[in-house]
C-alpha cells in the first residue's frame, strides 16, 4: 500500500469514528510529533560547504545532474 492510500485510507477512517478513537489517533499523532527533534544543529565548517556548493551550483561552475542521470548511473552500478 502506497503512502497516499494510506493517507485516503486513514482519513476516511477518521471521517467515520467516533470520539474516542479519534481522541486515541489525535494522541499517537501527538506524541510522535512531539518526539520528533526539529532543532537540527549545523556545524560552521558544513553551512560553509553548503553555501559554496549552492553559490558553484547557481554559477554553473558545479556539476549537476538531473534525475534521470542519476537513475542512470545507480542502475549502470546495480548491473553490476
Amino acid at each position: 500500500m502506497t503512502k497516499l492510500d494510506l493517507k485516503q485510507k486513514t482519513h476516511a477512517y477518521i471521517e467515520l469514528a467516533d470520539d474516542k478513537i479519534l481522541k486515541a489517533v489525535y494522541i499517537i499523532l501527538e506524541s510522535h510529533v512531539n518526539s520528533v527533534d526539529t532543532n537540527i544543529k549545523f556545524s560552521p565548517e558544513l553551512i560553509t560547504s553548503l553555501n559554496k556548493a549552492k553559490k558553484d551550483h547557481l554559477s554553473g561552475k558545479g556539476k549537476s545532474y538531473t534525475i534521470d542521470e542519476v537513475r542512470k548511473s545507480v542502475l549502470s552500478k546495480l548491473k553490476k
